[in-house]
């Protein structure tokens, strides 16, 4: 008992550490009733565990700066991915989503995906370059940016993981990286990353705070 809750303790501080919310709040599950036991007075280490563990969780996963420390190396390397695609200068990740047709019919679409401020789609049927707001094919977008799939691909995943929802290139080659907000919200938050020393360059930021040498979380709006 005692030794499989000290590995799962072990497990907590490493999902902690790869930053896998679901499998810390397995592990601390597990963790704190097996411990609680094997201990002398459950009835102390018990709470006393639920507190330590808590605390390290919201810190963690709950707040910008335990985000921007776990995930610092993993911004840093989607930093230098963007700034290897020179020729887009914005990304929005977009929704996707599907829906019922028929019997047994499935419609894949979406939705709010823009490169450059250009809506796009992965789906020819939903492609309308004569729209109000012209929607172009995604692949042809990126043909004319000159832009691997492959690569745009991997950066599209390290922005799905990293939960961000997407990415605007600044002035003096600052790269904000985005926040997913609810939808309509007249604001929004981003990590920020300044190659030069100093201060971002403006773009409407209302706040700031200083993360790291060269990073920010600005708000803006």
């Amino acid at each position: 008992m005692l030794v499989t809750g000290v590995a799962a303790l072990l497990a907590f501080a490493w999902c902690i550490a790869i930053y896998d919310q679901a499998h810390a709040v397995a592990t601390v599950v597990i963790a704190v009733p097996l411990l609680s036991m094997a201990a002398l007075r459950p009835w102390l280490v018990g709470p006393a565990l639920v507190g330590v563990l808590g605390f390290t969780f919201w810190a963690a996963f709950g707040t910008t700066t335990g985000y921007f420390w776990l995930n610092r190396s993993r911004l840093e390397a989607l930093v230098a991915d963007i700034e290897a695609v020179a020729t887009i200068t914005s990304l929005e990740l977009g929704v996707d989503g599907a829906r019922s047709i028929g019997i047994g019919g499935v419609d894949r679409y979406d939705s709010y995906r823009f490169i450059n401020g250009q809506l796009v789609t992965q789906y020819r049927e939903q492609v309308a370059p004569t729209a109000f707001q012209p929607v172009l094919l995604e692949i042809d977008v990126l043909r004319e940016l000159n832009v691997d799939v492959t690569r745009y691909a991997v950066l599209r995943t390290s922005l799905e993981a990293l939960r961000l929802a997407g990415f605007d290139r600044r002035q003096d080659g600052e790269i904000a990286l985005n926040e997913i907000v609810p939808g309509g919200t007249p604001w929004g938050t981003s990590f920020l990353y300044r190659p030069a020393v100093g201060l971002p360059s403006g773009g409407n930021v209302k706040t700031l705070r200083r993360l790291a040498p060269r990073w920010f979380h600005i708000w803006q709006g």
